[in-house]
């Protein structure tokens, strides 16, 4: 004989344990977008342009005398001209830009990473 108390039981605890559970998100939500640069305005004419592994671009701008670095994460990095640097480099927050001919980069200055980059 099966008594229904002791499943009236189990079915409630059952149900409660869920409702402690978090609501888990939507699978494919998409991340909010990234604010834009309110500087961005600022820079002035882009006078050349780089894509990056990973989603991240880099601008020449300020008649090329800083390297705004846009990051497949949403920050903007400014990185400014290290003026007489052979080959042309723009460094600054732990990173640096490098233009050399085929050669160009975004690194960190620790050399921890380093991306290739090409003209857009």
């Amino acid at each position: 004989m099966i008594r229904p108390l002791p499943l009236v039981f189990a079915a409630l605890l059952l149900s409660a344990c869920q409702a402690d559970r978090p609501d888990t998100p939507e699978a494919g939500a998409q991340p909010a977008p990234a604010t834009a640069d309110p500087e961005r305005a600022n820079d002035g004419a882009v006078v050349a342009a780089y894509a990056c592994e990973g989603g991240n671009t880099v601008e020449l701008v300020r008649e090329g005398r800083v390297a705004r670095a846009s990051l497949s994460d949403g920050r903007t990095i400014r990185l400014g001209e290290m003026a007489g640097s052979t080959p042309p480099t723009w460094s600054d927050v732990g990173l640096r830009f490098v233009v050399d001919g085929d050669f160009i980069e975004l690194a960190q200055t620790n050399g921890e990473y380093s991306l290739s980059c090409s003209p857009m």
